[in-house]
């Protein structure tokens, strides 16, 4: 957890310990948007570890319109 940071009365296991809260978005899909939120905090794990990293929350937004379809060419 984040220096300073600390959970309290947790309802659930963590799938991260250097991710304090995960958020998706409410609505009909929020269990699904949670799960993949989760297993995506889980397989960070090796890298926020190895290079000290910590988060406070790990959150979904809604998508920005303005930049589906942009190609950013390789070069």
């Amino acid at each position: 957890m984040p220096l300073g940071w600390e959970r309290i009365n947790v309802k659930q296991s963590q799938p991260n310990k250097n991710v304090v809260f995960i958020k998706p978005l409410p609505g009909p899909d929020e269990k699904t948007s949670k799960d993949y939120l989760e297993r995506i905090a889980a397989q960070c794990v090796p890298i926020m570890n190895k290079h000290h990293l910590a988060v406070v929350s790990l959150e979904e937004y809604e998508p920005n319109l303005e930049f589906w379809g942009v190609y950013s060419p390789q070069i």
